[in-house]
């Protein structure tokens, strides 16, 4: 099985019970339904108080969807943050986007992210920053998150939704975004100033550049903006904006995170979280 659909994620996920841990609780991953579409949210045991909390909200890319990261299929498993959140004591939400094109089936999703990206959910003019906000809203009034301590990571079409979010919204205090710059047309991202954005993009990217336009691989047809637009956009409005180039690094998540691994000794997941500043 190439990954488990959102109906048979529903049905093998064990532990739906006790998902309000005012303390010591069980470690659980919970399949719900969060403001009309499928999640699945990973609160570990080791939460701070209510009101303390941290949640880091992980977007798929395109044709992706978040049971494939929760279970480690389809090439986006270095998303996955349990084991860096049990750890480190922080709730993880893996949202769904929507269905990206009418051929390839109902649990292939996207992210309307701005700049005709991508597929259907851009076609139709989904509104992802609305479901977001409104999902991350939900989330923070039942798990007794800190609305300031809300953080994103995405990759590809997932990582230009966090840009856009970073750009359009007050919901993200810091992203990650991989392989992925921000994709909308605007030149100004007023809602960015004085927050955090790390971008991290190999160099062998051949679906979205670095210098942006239409990829060589990939089924996208969208063209892309570069990440030297992006970055002048996110210092013209005032926000801390890093660039990582990754060397030999393609568009595949996974290959981003081995070479990651190589040469720093950490994994992507275990990046994010310091950059977050929610690493112990």
């Amino acid at each position: 099985m190439r990954f488990l659909s959102v109906k048979q994620t529903f049905a093998i996920v064990a532990f739906a019970s006790a998902v309000f841990c005012g303390g010591p609780c069980r470690a659980q991953t919970v399949a719900r339904t969060v403001d009309g579409r499928a999640a699945l949210v990973y609160a570990p045991t080791n939460l701070p108080a209510k009101g303390r909390r941290s949640l880091v909200v992980v977007l798929h890319g395109g044709l992706g969807n978040a049971s494939r990261i929760e279970g480690r299929d389809g090439g986006e498993s270095g998303l996955n943050l349990d084991a860096v959140a049990a750890k480190s004591g922080f709730v993880v939400a893996y949202l769904n986007g929507t269905p990206v094109t009418r051929r390839f089936g109902a649990d292939m999703l996207g992210w309307n992210a701005g700049g005709g990206c991508c597929g259907v959910p851009a076609q139709e003019n989904v509104d992802d920053v609305a479901y977001i906000s409104g999902a991350v809203r939900r989330l923070v009034d039942e798990y007794g998150i800190d609305p300031a301590r809300v953080y994103g990571l995405g990759h590809s079409n997932g990582a230009m939704m966090a840009e856009r979010m970073m750009c359009e919204s007050n919901v993200f205090a810091a992203i990650v975004a991989v392989s992925g710059p921000l994709n909308v047309d605007g030149d100004r991202c007023p809602s960015a100033k004085g927050k955090r954005i790390l971008s991290i993009h190999g160099d062998a990217d051949r679906n979205v550049p670095l210098v942006g336009g239409r990829g060589s691989a990939g089924f996208s047809r969208a063209s892309y903006k570069s990440e030297d637009r992006t970055k002048k956009i996110y210092a013209d409005s005032g926000a801390d904006f890093t660039l990582q180039i990754v060397p030999g690094a393609e568009h595949k998540l996974d290959d981003v995170d081995a070479k990651l691994r190589a040469s720093e000794g950490r994994t992507l997941a275990e990046k994010t979280a310091l950059f977050f500043g929610l690493a112990k």
